[in-house]
């Protein structure tokens, strides 16, 4: 019985729980939920387009400033450069009118415009000093007006198709000529003087003293120049190449070159010529001789032959008068100038007197193989005069 009891109220159990699942559910509830969670997502996706647009329209809003300020800035830049275009053109014209106004700088742009030199640029910038240029240092030298003039007219110096230099002066004689050394290898005279065109004057190197050893040595053409020179010229001379470091030397230099010209003939004063040594493997020996030194060896050359009966002439260059030498206290000696001319810069740059002009060496002449050194004389025949000047 009790077994039943158990079984009924199991029975009652169970009943109980089918009651409880079987309750229906109330109508509707699902698809109430569905329209909600529809509503949720709707809602959501207004609220991210609505963002969506704000940030587009912030950007675009953004963007517009930008694009603003752009325009803006643009327009600025333009201006500014219009501006600076502007002052740039009144700039280039307070210059323009500057250099026009100004000599110093109308020469300088002339000269730019034309290609000029530095050296040849300061020279026409300085007319009252002589503007030399020695080893990387250039040397303003002033010109002393006390002594005598180079009064030649630039204005009517040219030159012709051969290179050839010409003065257009009635009252000056010109004559041409070549000054010749072992150098020019072995001349052949007759061909020289059988040519059309042929040298008024000739110089031939007497000889040099070594720069390195001191040692005085005759020329090796001498005999061999100063034969032929006679059968082609008018007038014949010697030179010198100078290494004396004292008076004594000098003398002693002198008396040498009358001894090896003893036998030949000649008309023209010897010349002593004075360079300054550039290009050495040896020290030269008059590397260290002052201006007084050197100019007191020249005199000393010039007293050696005047005392037997022979005038001098110097030869040199720009250096040679203006720097190494003292042109007061030889104003009065003769002067050979050497100084080599281009084909858009002709005229000799040179304050004083000179009587010859060695003007190129790149000269020809028909016996010599290569080139040799052309030289002008002006008035020659005031050398062969006897006494000074």
């Amino acid at each position: 019985m009790t077994e039943l009891m158990d079984n009924n109220n199991n029975n009652n159990i169970d009943n109980t729980d089918n009651t409880e699942e079987l309750k229906p559910r109330p109508k509707g509830s699902k698809r109430a939920k569905g329209l909600v969670r529809m509503i949720k997502i709707l809602f959501i996706l207004n609220i991210s387009l609505l963002v969506l647009c704000l940030v587009l329209f912030f950007r675009v809003m953004k963007l517009e400033q930008d694009v603003t300020k752009l325009s803006t800035a643009n327009t600025d830049l333009q201006v500014s450069l219009e501006q600076a275009e502007l002052h740039e053109e009144q700039m280039q014209d307070l210059v323009d009118q500057e250099i026009s106004s100004n000599e110093t700088l109308a020469t300088l742009r002339s000269y730019a415009e034309q290609g000029k030199s530095f050296i040849t640029t300061l020279k026409a910038l300085f007319p009252t000093q002589f503007v030399l240029a020695d080893e990387g240092i250039f040397h303003f030298i002033d010109i002393d007006h006390s002594l005598k003039a180079n009064g030649l007219d630039d204005s009517k110096m040219s030159l012709d198709d051969n290179g050839l230099l010409v003065y257009d002066d009635e009252d000056e004689i010109i004559s041409y000529g070549i000054d010749v050394s072992q150098h020019n290898g072995v001349i052949d005279w007759e061909t020289m003087a059988a040519a059309e065109r042929k040298p008024d004057f000739i110089y031939v190197r007497a000889g040099i003293r070594g720069y390195g050893s001191g040692k005085l040595v005759p020329d090796e053409q001498i005999s061999a120049n100063m034969i032929g020179a006679n059968t082609v010229a008018d007038h014949v001379g010697v030179y010198f190449v100078t290494q004396a470091i004292t008076p004594e030397e000098a003398r002693e230099e002198a008396r040498s070159v009358l001894e090896w010209t003893a036998d030949y003939e000649m008309d023209l004063p010897i010349a002593i010529d004075v360079e300054k040594i550039e290009d050495y493997e040896t020290e030269p020996r008059t590397l260290h001789l002052t201006s007084e030194e050197y100019t007191a060896n020249v005199l000393a050359f010039i007293d050696e032959l005047n005392k037997n009966g022979k005038k001098a002439i110097i030869y040199g260059n720009g250096k040679t008068f203006m720097l190494m030498l003292d042109p007061m206290k030889l104003d009065d000696t003769e002067k050979w100038f050497a100084d080599y001319v281009a084909e858009n810069d002709f005229t000799p740059y040179f304050p004083y007197d000179f009587r010859i002009w060695q003007f190129t060496s790149k000269g020809s002449m028909d016996g010599i193989s290569g080139e040799c050194d052309v030289n002008i004389a002006f008035n020659l025949g005031k050398l062969l005069e006897p006494g000074d000047d």
